[in-house]
């Protein structure tokens, strides 16, 4: 499982002003506790900042890489001159957040994938904007996988966004992801699913138990990254437990560290 990082994001209230104010020491702290919690990339989101954005996403991406040099970074932002300039300040190969089948959107973007070969998330909408017919964003998808391998990006580098609804809002909305991730990674072996968890939750009471039940389920469907909050203890125990009952853990080695590290131990963490 691909973890996804989501704190650092504009939209969160802390995170804003911090990026405003350029305040490193408390971004830096997001970043590590993050990476240390055992994610693979973290997402910087610089989406609120519309003046100076550019050059706040440069920033951003050079604090974290020179405090945590091994950290992978996901660029996120609507505005693409805010990606081209994560990509270029980014040292390794870095993951881009994202790409639609929106003209306007493609016609930035893709030049972007094509200079830069990011690994790439692809979310499925169009022109149309978002659609709840399943069969629709399963098309997008595929056409998504299309023009990003044409571009350059291999299968195993793509990760395509089913997007999941709030189930308070759409009985099957969960399902219904599940279904169009499923059917993608039949008709396109070695491409990722990925989806911002969270939604599925979305004004309901208890969100964590339902996160945490519908990563579980999500997972048993082929879902193989995620955009997180990997400080829910029990999330990412949650994680490890299923990669090791799914066949994804060789002799149960990652299921026996996190458990010799205190991982697992979502009652009484380690200090």
């Amino acid at each position: 499982m691909i973890v996804v990082a989501e704190r650092i994001n504009s939209t969160r209230s802390a995170i804003e002003p911090a990026l405003a104010a350029r305040d490193a020491e408390f971004l830096l702290d997001e970043a590590r506790r993050q990476w240390q919690a055992g994610s693979d990339y973290l997402d910087v989101n610089t989406a609120k900042l519309m003046e100076g954005e550019e050059d706040c996403m440069t920033w951003l991406v050079g604090l974290i890489q020179e405090a945590i040099p091994e950290a992978l970074i996901a660029i996120d932002s609507p505005n693409p001159k805010a990606l081209e300039a994560g990509l270029k300040a980014h040292r390794g190969r870095p993951l881009l957040n994202s790409i639609t089948a929106e003209s306007e959107r493609v016609e930035a973007v893709l030049p972007l994938i094509r200079e830069f070969q990011p690994r790439v998330v692809a979310l499925t909408m169009d022109d149309g904007g978002l659609h709840r017919d399943a069969d629709k964003r399963y098309e997008i998808g595929a056409r998504l996988i299309e023009m990003v391998g044409e571009a350059g990006i291999a299968p195993e580098d793509i990760f395509v966004d089913p997007l999941v609804f709030p189930v308070g809002a759409e009985d099957n909305a969960g399902i219904i992801a599940l279904d169009i991730m499923a059917k993608l990674k039949v008709a396109y072996p070695g491409v990722h699913t990925i989806c911002g968890l969270s939604n599925v939750s979305f004004g309901l009471p208890l969100r964590s138990q339902i996160n945490q039940v519908y990563m579980v389920m999500a997972m048993s469907r082929g879902l193989d990254a995620v955009i997180i909050d990997p400080l829910d203890r029990r999330m990412m125990a949650n994680i490890v437990t299923a990669r090791m009952l799914a066949g994804d853990d060789a002799a149960c080695k990652g299921f026996l560290s996190a458990y010799r590290d205190g991982r697992l131990d979502v009652v009484n963490p380690a200090k």
